[in-house]
């Protein structure tokens, strides 16, 4: 939808604009959008940061299709091995009933209020600033920078089976 280089200041002017000119489901499912964004970013950084190379990085999240896919692999790469619910807290629930209305609006199962719509993309997008401030404390970065890139993997510099080459 939008790249980095926008920067999130940019991106959240324009979450704000749709709403200020009363696009409020459009809010909601950019807004939605630009939370996955932040976590994929994030996650794929912490992936490299792992020790996986970054084209690796990138087959790694790529394949991660939703919230509920990120968060269950979130734990494997967080350096302290966490959940990404408990490391997120209260907003993790903001951003999964965001994710769930976006789904049904851009499936078309159901049609939402526009107050309703504007009240879910205004606490999600609250939640989205503390998600960024948590990420830029916790691991000094929150996808909104550019990515720092690993050419050569450092995985099993320590091995526990034997190989040979």
């Amino acid at each position: 939808m939008y790249p980095v280089s926008i920067g999130y200041a940019g991106a959240v002017q324009r979450i704000n604009d749709l709403m200020s000119n009363g696009h409020h489901a459009e809010a909601l499912v950019t807004t939605a959008f630009t939370v996955e964004k932040t976590l994929r970013r994030t996650l794929r950084q912490l992936v490299v940061s792992a020790g996986f190379r970054s084209t690796d990085a990138e087959k790694i999240v790529k394949g991660l299709g939703g919230l509920e896919r990120l968060k269950d692999t979130w734990e494997i790469y967080d350096p302290k091995h966490r959940k990404l619910p408990s490391l997120i807290g209260a907003d993790w629930a903001t951003f999964d009933a965001t994710a769930k209305m976006r789904n049904k609006l851009v499936h078309g199962e159901r049609v939402y209020k526009l107050a309703e719509c504007q009240a879910q993309a205004t606490d999600t997008l609250a939640a989205l600033n503390r998600l960024k401030a948590a990420f830029d404390a916790e691991y000094g970065y929150s996808g909104w920078d550019r990515l720092k890139v690993r050419r050569v993997g450092h995985l099993h510099k320590d091995p526990k089976v034997k190989w040979t080459r």
